[in-house]
C-alpha cells in the first residue's frame, strides 16, 4: 500500500509492542515497527521494557484522544505487554475511554474489548503462519490487520470503512493463494468494532503541522521540513545550511480544522566557519565576578563537518 512520507504532526499515536523470547511476539513486534514507519502522526513507541502497564497508563493519560495500537498476547479479560504483564484490564480500561483503540491480540474483543467506546480487534484466537524470520508468509496476516489503522490515518476513513479495508485485505490475500494462507478467513471473520461504523477518529483541536521553509536572496522558497513540537509550544527542526548568503525563513502552521497561517522572519546572514570545530563557552563567558578558589568551567564543542 502506498503511503505519504512521514510527517511530525501534533496528533498522537501510541504503540505498545513487547519484545521477549516468544515466537508470536518476535514476529508481531517486527511487523508493528513496519506499521509505525507508515504513521503520519507523532509516535509514542512503547517498545520492549516500555510496554508495561505503568508506561501505557502514563502515555494514554498524557494523550487521552490518541489512536492506540496494541500488539501482544491476550484473552477475554486482559491485554498484555512485556513478559505477559497485564497492560489493560477491567481496573484501568476507562483510561482509554476517549481513545481509538486497535488491538492485534487473541480474544480480547470477546469480552474486555467490548467496553472500548471506539474499539477494533479480534474476538477469537488470532492465528498466523511463520517460517524463516520475519518472512512474507506472516506478512499477509499483519498487513491485512494494518489496513484498519492505515485507512484511518491516510484516508480519514470511518470505523466501518476501515474495517471494510481490513476485511478486504484478508480476502484478497487469501485469493492470491500464498503459502500459509489457511487462517486468513478465520482472522478476518474474528474482527469486530465497538463503535458506530460511521464514527471518525478526530484528535483534540490544536496545531496539526508546522513547516519551515528558507529563501536566499537569489532563490525561491524551499521547504526544509516538518517541525517537531517541544515543551511550551515550541517547534524545532535541525537544519543543515545549504550554502552561505543572506537568507530568511517562513513558518507555515495549520490546525486540525484546516486553518492556516504563515509568518516570515527578517533577513539574516549565513557564513560558514573557517574551521569545522565550533567552541561555544557556557561558563564563564566573560563579565562574571567569581569569588572562589575553584570552579567547574563549561563549554560546548561541536564538529560541524
Amino acid at each position: 500500500m502506498d503511503v505519504a512520507p512521514r510527517q511530525k504532526l501534533s496528533q498522537v499515536c501510541i504503540f505498545s509492542r513487547p519484545d521477549f523470547d516468544d515466537t508470536a511476539v518476535r514476529w508481531g513486534t517486527y511487523w508493528t515497527k513496519k506499521l509505525i514507519d507508515k504513521c503520519l502522526y507523532q509516535v509514542v513507541d512503547l517498545y520492549k521494557d516500555l510496554a508495561t502497564r505503568a508506561e501505557n497508563e502514563a502515555a494514554i493519560k498524557a494523550n487521552p484522544t490518541a489512536f492506540y495500537y496494541g500488539f501482544g498476547h491476550g484473552n477475554e479479560d486482559v491485554f498484555t505487554g512485556q513478559n505477559l504483564q497485564a497492560v489493560i484490564d477491567y481496573d484501568n480500561i476507562e483510561l482509554w475511554a476517549e481513545a481509538w483503540v486497535h488491538l492485534l491480540s487473541c480474544s480480547v474483543f470477546a469480552r474486555l474489548g467490548l467496553k472500548f467506546k471506539h474499539g477494533s480487534g479480534y474476538n477469537r484466537t488470532y492465528y498466523f503462519y511463520i517460517s524463516t524470520y520475519p518472512n512474507s508468509v506472516a506478512e499477509q496476516y499483519f498487513d491485512s490487520d494494518h489496513q484498519y489503522p492505515l485507512a484511518v490515518w491516510l484516508k480519514d476513513a470511518s470505523a466501518g470503512e476501515a474495517q471494510a479495508a481490513l476485511k478486504k485485505a484478508y480476502t484478497d490475500y487469501f485469493a492470491e493463494g500464498r503459502t500459509g494462507n489457511d487462517y486468513l478467513p478465520w482472522d478476518r471473520d474474528s474482527h469486530i468494532i465497538t463503535c458506530d461504523p460511521g464514527d471518525h477518529w478526530k484528535a483534540a483541536p490544536g496545531i496539526r503541522r508546522v513547516q519551515a521553509s528558507h529563501k536566499f536572496q537569489d532563490g525561491d522558497w524551499t521547504l526544509i521540513g516538518d517541525m517537531a513540537k517541544q515543551e511550551n509550544d515550541v517547534y524545532s527542526l535541525k537544519w543543515k545550511f545549504p550554502k552561505e548568503g543572506v537568507c530568511r525563513l517562513r513558518y507555515d502552521a495549520e490546525d486540525t480544522e484546516g486553518n492556516k497561517k504563515a509568518k516570515e522572519t527578517g533577513d539574516f546572514t549565513i557564513k560558514f566557519p573557517e574551521s569545522p570545530i565550533e567552541i561555544v563557552p557556557i561558563w564563564p563567558v566573560g563579565g562574571e565576578v567569581i569569588e572562589a578558589k575553584a570552579a567547574e568551567i563549561k563549554t560546548q564543542v561541536r564538529y560541524l563537518g
